[in-house]
């Protein structure tokens, strides 16, 4: 049964509380316990490559020897709190990558340096646009004074007239030259260089400017990964990236000004690039795949996926790329453009590919398509729940005790257009869950074979009266 409220200030207010007391809890998790006779090995930021790794007195140093250094399954990799990396950790198969000491999560950037430096910015032949050497990997978006601010980047559309648009902001754009707006930002990928209009030299007029190279913050690169008791930032990929794979659990983690570079140029048959990046993301089959107790905040796609369309190939010879046993459950979700997106498409009528128990359970979700994300040309698709309009066949799928205030666009597009094995509809079951947005605001998709966007009206009470069990629709006032 659905029942309707109006959420008052103090309602609110109390859902914020709560939200900030999770908050706190997920930024001071303890470390977790390594089992008796472990390999474990240390790194931390005054360590060494030449040693062995063994004790926090011999730690190691860098990424890189990480990287590269010969570690077996079930061996726990262990870096100090208070200390920060930049680059990218390759997770190696069955390893466990967490945190040792006292003090904040060890932090991962993305960002290859720190650009508040006046002398490594050229002013130009053009008033207030300031040019960065930059880097051949694409920058999705730039961060000033620890993320309080943050560039706009801007795209080249290309109509068939020949005439080009700021994909961004509509305007006619040639190249970087056509900035107008302080704070946003061309990358030219001929020679790496980064253009910014700003009113004065940007490493000057900053205490700290971050970028967001074209990485992954962790690159899974095997099954049975753990990561826990990280703060991953500034990266312009996906925060933890991964192809299909088993055993992936990510915990007691925070992701903050995650994504914003270019995927591809004309995807989908675009006449511009399109961008992307993910918190956390399997591309292909998986199965158990957990992400718990983690604080998403300011990413430009979604927080948490689990994703894949079958090619061609796929189809005709059956593959199966499942996606089963998914736990998403105990996270804050806030300010991305879609808090979990999932899809499964080009499934073919008996292709055994499908998600199977699904569990969404006891997350906090707010404020979809607001933030980082508001810059997208395409921020009408967001939603707290993204499933949007493919196959996704599902069995065991549950939505139950979470929270989802307010979005751009919608709250939720659930969709489904075949069967699960069991030959249900591959809808979920709703439980419990309270869904928060504005009158007249979109409801969403909640269908099966029936795309249509519903409003909060009776018709649709109904409908989700037909999968629920004791959610509730909350006015916003």
């Amino acid at each position: 049964m659905t029942s309707v409220r109006t959420c008052t200030s103090e309602q609110l207010t109390a859902w914020r509380h709560m939200t900030d007391e999770r908050i706190e809890r997920i930024v001071h998790s303890p470390d977790m316990e390594i089992p008796a006779g472990a390999d474990v090995y240390y790194v931390s930021a005054d360590g060494c490559d030449s040693a062995d790794g063994r004790t926090p007195e011999t730690a190691w140093k860098s990424l890189e020897k990480v990287n590269t250094a010969e570690i077996r399954p079930g061996s726990f990799v262990r870096f100090r709190r208070g200390d920060f990396w930049r680059g990218q950790i390759q997770a190696k198969a069955g390893v466990t990558y967490t945190a040792y000491g006292t003090g904040e999560k060890p932090k991962l950037y993305g960002s290859p340096e720190d650009g508040a430096n006046p002398d490594k910015w050229f002013a130009t032949d053009t008033e207030n646009i300031w040019r960065y050497a930059g880097w051949p990997e694409d920058v999705g978006t730039i961060f000033f004074y620890d993320g309080d601010a943050h560039g706009i980047k801007c795209i080249i559309r290309r109509e068939k007239d020949g005439s080009t648009w700021n994909n961004t902001t509509g305007e006619p754009f040639t190249d970087w030259r056509d900035l107008t707006t302080d704070l946003h930002f061309y990358h030219d990928l001929t020679d790496g260089s980064i253009y910014l209009y700003s009113t004065e030299n940007p490493g000057k007029r900053f205490d700290s400017i971050e970028f967001s190279v074209k990485r992954h913050g962790f690159a899974i690169t095997g099954p049975d990964v753990t990561i826990d008791n990280f703060c991953i930032c500034y990266v312009g990929s996906h925060g933890i990236g991964s192809g299909t794979t088993g055993g992936l659990t990510v915990q007691n983690c925070t992701f903050h000004w995650i994504g914003g570079s270019i995927q591809a140029e004309g995807l989908f048959g675009r006449n511009h690039a399109t961008r992307y990046g993910n918190a956390v993301e399997i591309y292909g089959g998986c199965d158990r795949y957990t992400v718990r107790d983690c604080w998403f905040t300011q990413i430009y796609d979604a927080a948490v996926t689990h994703q894949y369309s079958l090619s061609p190939e796929q189809q005709q010879n059956g593959a199966d790329l499942s996606q089963t046993n998914i736990l998403y459950t105990g996270n804050v979700m806030e300010y991305c453009n879609y808090s979990i997106e999932y899809f499964l498409s080009g499934v073919p009528a008996g292709n055994p590919s499908h998600m199977g128990n699904l569990r969404i359970e006891d997350n906090y979700m707010w404020y979809a398509g607001r933030g980082l994300c508001a810059q997208r040309p395409d921020k009408t698709e967001a939603a707290h729940i993204k499933g949007w309009n493919h196959n996704n066949p599902a069995e065991n799928y549950v939505i139950r005790n979470n929270l989802m205030v307010d979005s751009f666009n919608m709250l939720v597009h659930i969709y489904a257009s075949l069967p699960g094995p069991d030959g249900g509809d591959s809808m979920p079951r709703l439980e419990e869950n309270h869904f928060a947005g504005h009158a007249g605001d979109l409801f969403g998709v909640l269908a099966y074979q029936d795309g249509t966007r519903q409003k909060y009206t009776p018709d649709v009470i109904d409908y989700i009266g037909g999968k629920s069990h004791g959610d509730t629709l909350w006015i916003l006032e």
